[in-house]
């Protein structure tokens, strides 16, 4: 092979200097690489206003959830505004609404990419989430999921940020507490017939069989379903001592009200979205007692219900549903503030792609109420498992009891 001229040579390494010139790649400890583009090394320093998108149910069954989940990010903007003014950063919300569909989601990932052009999008429900993870891969945006858990998300688009702790770990350590310590074989489930709760009902059934359980029956509802007797009378014939339920609101409601009405004798768990719930609590009533449930809640349960606070003075009528979710909405804005105060350290611009390679490099990005958060491993959040109980289904949720905890780490 003949060798290359010295001009050729030269040529290369320019081209390869101005390569790395562009692009910041740094290691951290575990391999996870940062590529953050176009950086200058000058650091930004003038006062800019950075526009984030929210795709959430605004219309629909599901747009209590959404219109709440909407507040805990406003009040999430207006406290960065606050502690990033003097770093020279300023957020402005763009929302669309995704009527929790896939179709929706893939709409609302469009107008929020092409149309606003904004780098980061907020969002939830694991239809929309999985809809619009490939429109947020062709138009370059970070997909900040807030609110789905389904272990089918980690990992599933490059795009994707789980900001919240997702169901596998916590299934698992759930699996464990029911099994190992409470002492149930036998289980059934009742999950909404969408991705996510199968996905979850599939994810429960490996982990309660994984310590030496069963799973004797799977019923599936419909999404938004009014009517749950039939599922439930199958569960109360199949002989199983304990029953979870993966549901959201609607059909949710409908389950354990049904739950309620058949004198179900056995045990009944769940997660946060079922447990904490307000509305369902109110329909299921003595039958919403006892209930087990798992919760992503932070450790700072003072700071949650500060939050709540806030939320219900912006909405006095409203009945808030989820306060566990809501302290992850909430922050969220403080996930992307701090990537931005890094790019800008940096002299980048602030895009989706250079949102996701902070996000994805970095160990130390922190929000109050929820703490630390580390998104090295297949950009997701492992937080705490919390095992709560409900004792009255009346009292706040916040106030439900604490039987388990479980720390979790990447």
């Amino acid at each position: 092979m003949r060798k290359l001229r010295s001009a050729s040579v030269v040529a290369v390494t320019l081209a390869l200097l101005a390569v790395s010139a562009c692009t910041t790649s740094d290691s951290s400890d575990d391999g996870a690489t940062t590529d953050v583009e176009s950086a200058t090394g000058t650091p930004t320093t003038s006062d800019e206003t950075y526009r984030i998108g929210l795709a959430l149910p605004f219309t629909g069954p599901s747009a209590a959830y959404g219109e709440e989940f909407k507040m805990a990010v406003e009040i999430g903007i207006e406290d960065v505004n606050e502690q990033f003014k003097d770093d020279g950063i300023s957020l402005e919300l763009v929302t669309a609404d995704t009527q929790a569909t896939a179709e929706g989601g893939v709409s609302a990932m469009n107008k929020l990419g092409a149309v606003d052009k904004v780098p980061a999008v907020i969002t939830a429900w694991g239809a929309v989430v999985s809809a619009g993870s490939p429109v947020a891969e062709d138009l370059g945006l970070a997909l900040l999921n807030a609110g789905a858990q389904s272990p089918a998300l980690i990992g599933s688009s490059p795009n994707l940020v789980n900001a919240l702790p997702m169901n596998d770990a916590q299934l698992a350590n759930y699996a464990e507490y029911l099994v190992d310590q409470k002492g149930y074989k036998k289980f059934a489930t009742i999950y909404v017939d969408n991705e996510t709760g199968q996905g979850t009902a599939d994810a429960f059934k490996a982990a309660v069989e994984a310590r030496g359980a069963t799973v004797v029956a799977q019923e599936s509802i419909r999404q938004d379903a009014t009517d749950a007797t039939t599922q439930v009378a199958k569960v109360k014939d199949s002989g199983v001592d304990f029953l979870y339920v993966q549901t959201l609101l609607v059909e949710g409601a409908s389950t354990m009200k049904a739950v309620e009405q058949a004198k179900l004798d056995i045990p009944v768990g769940s997660y946060a979205g079922v447990g904490e719930s307000k509305l369902i609590r109110a329909a299921g009533q003595e039958a919403m007692n006892d209930l087990i449930y798992m919760s992503q809640i932070p450790e700072d349960v003072d700071g949650v219900k500060a939050l709540m606070g806030r939320i219900q003075d912006r909405a006095p009528k409203m009945v808030l549903q989820n306060p566990s979710y809501d302290a992850y909405f909430y922050a969220t804005a403080f996930l992307y503030a701090e990537a931005i105060k890094e790019l800008r350290a940096q002299g980048a611009p602030v895009t989706g792609t250079n949102v996701l390679a902070i996000v994805n490099s970095s160990k130390d990005l922190t929000a109050p109420i929820v703490g630390p958060m580390d998104f090295t491993d297949k950009l997701t959040y492992h937080g705490p498992t919390i095992v709560r109980q409900i004792t009255n289904y009346e009292d706040d949720p916040l106030d439900d009891t604490t039987v388990d905890s479980v720390t979790a780490s990447n």
